[in-house]
């Protein structure tokens, strides 16, 4: 079952706290990974614990020294934590680390990212930020570090983000109603605050699952690349169609519909002065497992004036939903820019299901986030496969998980050269 929600709504947006997914009902907090943690038999287990928690707390990190092993104490790591959560919390009881990267500073290790100077499609990697500027933003209370939840942190975020809008709009629209005075902001204007807001709140308040503005950034400037290689084809679709797997509060749709309305602009004044005749049209579809993040995702995306760029798809929590019915219900025949950031077991599954059913093509390019804290090296030797055979150049984008410290990640970003 599909079900697409309608865009259409008034203006104004009205917050309702709902009851919780029946998934959450066994769960004293809220948890985003169990959402996203859905194996084929549908159980939900912690989202990443079959590939990091079997060596607890530390796997994943950029960080991993014998001193820091040492500095947690022995009882922890034989409990071996099912969740990231209790892996997390338990650190943070006994050590009053902000990020496990805190752990890092307290034995004096120092934690880099091996310079990579491949480049592909006319995009060359950025290498993590420095350690100092995140630990600088980073003010939130320890115990609402990496891999924390809280109940209706989602709704919380919402009332946030209408707060930061209200304060940049324009004094003389401050007078008039939510709904009109939020028409003195444009989309992009909109969207850059959203993200913004988003930002601070989860640097100061509460770490959520969101990209981040490091991740955004490489992710727009790939997004922007591809569009640039779209625009010389000849035999190019109408649209330029993307797809976002894991809407969560809808930030990573906001990165592709700010990027896209960005180079539509261009374009449009491009044309205006005479220079070029090039049009420019895209959509997003962006899926996800629960309704009730799929309704905070639709309020981000009206208060971002993005939701008719945007639709929102409704898919079956237990895995077993093909991802390529899905688009091709709604008459996506291919994907132009495809972005993976939902459950991490089904990264592989889901791409060699877009494979076969034609969606992605000779262009189209991926991004998969959290391969290196999640370790997905099935994922990444599929595309090292693929890039072996001149199917796909690929390369990996290292920095740091969103909202933290040292903690280590990264994004493959991928090429389609051929059909595969």
């Amino acid at each position: 079952m599909v079900l697409i929600l309608d865009n259409s709504s008034p203006a104004d947006i009205v917050i309702v706290m709902p009851k919780p997914d029946a998934t959450v009902l066994a769960r004293e907090e809220f948890s985003y990974s169990n959402l996203y943690s859905y194996d084929h038999d549908g159980n939900t287990d912690g989202a990443t614990s079959t590939s990091v928690v079997s060596d607890p707390l530390l796997q994943g990190s950029s960080c991993v020294e014998s001193g820091i092993a040492n500095d947690v104490s022995s009882a922890t790591l034989s409990t071996a934590p099912s969740s990231f959560e209790s892996a997390f919390k338990a650190l943070a009881k006994q050590n009053s680390f902000n990020d496990l990267a805190a752990a890092c500073a307290k034995q004096n290790v120092t934690c880099t990212s091996a310079a990579n100077q491949n480049s592909i499609g006319g995009y060359k990697a950025i290498e993590a930020s420095s350690n100092n500027s995140i630990s600088d933003k980073i003010t939130r209370d320890p115990r609402n570090g990496a891999f924390t939840f809280q109940v209706h942190a989602e709704y919380d975020l919402l009332l946030q983000i209408q707060k930061d809008l209200d304060a940049k709009r324009p004094l003389k629209s401050k007078s008039l109603s939510s709904s009109l005075s939020s028409l003195a902001l444009t989309d992009i204007e909109s969207t850059k605050i959203i993200l913004k807001s988003v930002d601070s709140y989860c640097y100061g308040k509460q770490w959520m699952y969101h990209i981040g503005s490091e991740k955004g950034q490489a992710i727009s400037r790939f997004l922007r690349s591809g569009v640039e290689s779209w625009l010389k084809r000849k035999d190019r679709n109408k649209k330029f169609i993307c797809l976002d797997c894991g809407t969560y509060c809808g930030y990573s749709a906001l990165v592709l519909a700010s990027t896209l309305r960005v180079i539509a602009n261009e374009l449009q004044n491009s044309i205006n002065e005479e220079e070029t005749e090039e049009t420019f049209e895209f959509h997003i579809y962006t899926t996800e497992v629960s309704s009730k993040l799929i309704n905070v995702a639709q309020s981000v995306f009206r208060m971002a004036k993005m939701e008719q760029y945007i639709t929102p798809i409704l898919m079956q929590a237990d895995g077993k939903e093909s991802l390529s019915a899905a688009m091709k219900q709604n008459g996506v025949m291919c994907i132009d820019f495809l972005l993976f950031d939902h459950a991490k077991n089904l990264y592989l599954s889901d791409l060699n299901d877009l494979e076969a059913g034609g969606l992605l093509k000779a262009g189209s390019r991926v991004s998969a986030d959290n391969v290196v804290f999640n370790k997905l090296d099935a994922y990444r030797y599929h595309m090292e496969q693929l890039q072996a055979k001149g199917i796909v150049e690929t390369r990996l984008d290292e920095m740091n998980l969103e909202y933290s410290n040292n903690l280590k990640d990264g994004i493959e970003q991928t090429i389609y050269l051929k059909d595969p």
